[in-house]
């Protein structure tokens, strides 16, 4: 007999930005009995579950699982005075979700389970880092990571992607395109994960592939340097992950020679064109390696407020759209036919045995092809997050999934 576990009603709420009172409404349950539900006073049935199922449009499955939730304190997501309880619990539980389902897909397709070797390798153990040592970290990384020790990073997603490290986009990271959400942090990631690594990040339409780029470094950091250590703040963990973001995606040396003490916007713009990396960023960057003076830093902040270039900045530099999710799963439920160029999948069988909506697949891979869209069978997306997909022109290298 099957056995439906109740703690996955309130995280299918949570996901879904869903009130206890709007499921009652759409299943047809009393918000008297899915309290008592929730709560184990009484036995989540079969009846129940397909009626919430279907109000949620969720699998059956995903209420036979009993997948850990990761807490909040475990994940590097951080939160703001506006972040609501349950604004930052659905990031926990999407991004518990993304995690559950790569450990499955890895799981199917034979593939190592824990992280590459040489992130342990290269994690501190010491209790406080210098930025100079935050440098050298971020110098071995790149090496391991088989990228030149000099230039810039071409495709940085698709270096994390080699090691393999899965890169997603989330519905619930702050990059939604409805003005709704109350959260600001772009990315997330779990250091401690003995699964394969995971980086969620933010892919709204207002968010640049610069801003995305730096993220994704910044969630690198803290997969290395908080892997064995946890410093004493929040704040401080940001600080190292930002240094070490900027340390990755723009050396020491190509800053030296890039920049002078005298550098004006107009050569943070040429940074930004050649390595992909926001003006706001590389001025801080010169500042920590002291390239730039203190009061020079503060006459370029000063200068970008008053070009209105905090909230929007000249060059645009293109976003990076993950692939080896993708391939992933079209390597598990790929069928015979191709659509556009892409292998199209078994979305049910997807949804079902993976017991996560085919929409977050979707969301997560960045876009996905079902099975029937030649004819019209189109399944339900979260199109909020996505900036401008690129279903079937974008680059197709690749990555070794099995």
């Amino acid at each position: 007999m099957t056995e439906y576990n109740a703690e996955r009603i309130v995280q299918a709420r949570h996901l879904e930005g869903m009130t206890q009172r709007e499921l009652s409404e759409r299943s047809h349950i009393s918000q008297s009995k899915l309290s008592k539900l929730q709560n184990g006073f009484i036995v989540f049935k079969e009846n129940e579950a397909r009626a919430i199922a279907a109000a949620l449009g969720f699998p059956m499955a995903y209420f036979t699982r009993e997948d850990p939730i990761l807490p909040m304190t475990a994940v590097t997501y951080r939160k703001t005075s506006k972040s609501s309880m349950g604004e930052l619990a659905a990031v926990s539980i999407e991004y518990s979700e993304l995690c559950a389902t790569v450990s499955r897909l890895a799981g199917l397709l034979g593939m190592p389970a824990g992280k590459p070797a040489w992130i342990r390798d290269i994690a501190p153990h010491k209790t406080d880092l210098s930025g100079s040592e935050i440098d050298s970290i971020a110098n071995r990384a790149r090496t391991c990571m088989g990228l030149d020790p000099i230039g810039p990073v071409g495709n940085l997603t698709r270096s994390l992607e080699r090691q393999g490290i899965v890169v997603a986009p989330m519905k619930t990271t702050g990059g939604s395109d409805d003005g709704k959400t109350r959260l600001t942090s772009e990315g997330i990631t779990y250091p401690q994960y003995e699964g394969m690594p995971c980086i969620g990040y933010s892919a709204g339409k207002r968010i640049g592939g610069d801003r995305q780029r730096f993220t994704k470094a910044h969630e690198l950091g803290h997969l290395i340097l908080h892997r064995f250590r946890r410093p004493d703040t929040p704040q401080q963990m940001e600080r190292e992950a930002h240094l070490f973001a900027g340390a990755l995606l723009l050396p020491a040396e190509d800053m030296s020679r890039s920049i002078r003490r005298n550098a004006t916007l107009s050569d943070f713009l040429k940074v930004k064109s050649g390595w992909g990396v926001s003006i706001a960023a590389s001025i801080s960057r010169a500042r920590t390696l002291d390239i730039i003076s203190a009061e020079r830093y503060r006459s370029l902040q000063i200068q970008l407020s008053s070009r209105g270039w905090r909230k929007q900045e000249p060059v645009n530099v293109g976003e990076e759209h993950p692939l080896l999710l993708k391939q992933m799963i079209q390597a598990v439920f790929g069928v015979g036919s191709s659509i556009g160029g892409e292998q199209a999948i078994s979305s049910f069988d997807a949804a079902g045995k993976l017991a996560i909506p085919f929409r977050y697949l979707d969301c997560w891979s960045d876009g996905l092809v079902e099975e029937g869209m030649e004819f019209g069978f189109v399944e339900d997306r979260i199109e909020s997050v996505a900036s401008d997909r690129v279903r079937h022109g974008m680059e197709r290298e690749r990555i070794p999934v099995g």
